[in-house]
């Protein structure tokens, strides 16, 4: 069989895809971004507002036979079962040098404004990073929602991060609400890709919780210029709110970058400001020019 595959805007390497090539090449199809007249097409599709262009695309292989995913479509769509933990094809993307994959699925939380706890239930653990760990790889993508959620997991997999002297990316913010002493010296033992740190700091109401984390990871001798927050605008909070938070991460000496659910004009001056770090760290937001363009 013949299998193409579209990805239609995944801003990493799309893991699903990588999964069903290397369960469809187990079989002996062939297998690839540009495969003509194909007798399959998988189409992946991650945010809500490309559905239409991923339907579009659809449209152009009438003699095929058509399978569309990813939450952009339909947030219960799954892969095929004997794809969802084959280790993935990391040929789809030669440049890409990192591991990729999940080491929990679901979420002990429920925020209203996140797709996770109805796409993925409950938190419950997945794969050990072991699983699909390539030889030759000295990086660790992950991808878990809420990753130090289950602690001991996190530890089994932080320990082999350790033990085999690899680099993490946890892409996701880490929920600094439940984090311990323990599980911030563990970070401090761990290598982070381009030294960063992910937590989040989606509600402003959160503010103690969230200094008192700062105040954990200090004591644990995690360098605060390592840690960065993302913080959500344009959901259910004022301008004034997200200003404050980030304006407070830098007075702390964190970083931080703005997510915008609903984009305006104000949440957009911020993200330019807050994520271009050499702009945040060099100058606050009120002293900040939207205009000026620094030359090459």
């Amino acid at each position: 069989m013949r299998i193409r595959l579209i990805d239609i805007d995944s801003k990493i390497p799309n893991l699903a895809l990588m999964q069903l090539s290397a369960y469809h090449k187990s079989i002996g199809d062939e297998v690839g971004f540009d495969i003509p007249n194909p007798d399959r097409v998988y189409i992946s599709c991650v945010f809500c507002k490309n559905a239409g262009n991923a339907r579009g695309v659809s449209t152009m292989y009438p003699d095929s036979e058509v399978i569309m995913g990813g939450s952009g479509i339909d947030i219960h769509s799954k892969i095929l079962e004997p794809a969802q933990k084959i280790k993935p094809d990391y040929t789809l993307y030669p440049n890409f040098d990192s591991d990729l994959g999940f080491t929990t699925r679901g979420c002990i939380r429920k925020c209203s404004f996140c797709v996770v706890p109805e796409k993925e239930g409950k938190i419950h653990r997945w794969q050990h990073i072991s699983e699909f760990h390539q030889e030759g790889h000295k990086k660790v993508t992950l991808l878990d929602n809420n990753i130090t959620a289950d602690k001991d997991w996190f530890f089994e997999n932080s320990n082999y991060l350790i033990q085999n002297n690899l680099k993490v990316n946890i892409c996701q913010g880490m929920d600094i609400r439940i984090l311990t002493d323990e599980i911030a010296e563990q970070l401090s033992k761990m290598k982070f890709i381009n030294n960063v740190i992910n937590f989040a700091w989606d509600n402003p109401a959160d503010e103690e919780k969230v200094l008192a984390g700062i105040d954990i990871l200090k004591d644990a001798g995690v360098p605060l210029r390592n840690v960065s927050f993302y913080i959500l605008t344009g959901y259910n909070t004022t301008f004034e709110e997200d200003k404050y938070r980030c304006n407070k991460l830098r007075e702390l000496g964190t970083l931080c970058f703005v997510m915008q659910y609903k984009p305006n004009k104000q949440t957009r001056q911020l993200a330019r400001w807050a994520n271009k770090r050499w702009i945040y760290k060099s100058v606050p937001f009120a002293e900040y020019n939207p205009h000026y363009r620094r030359l090459a």
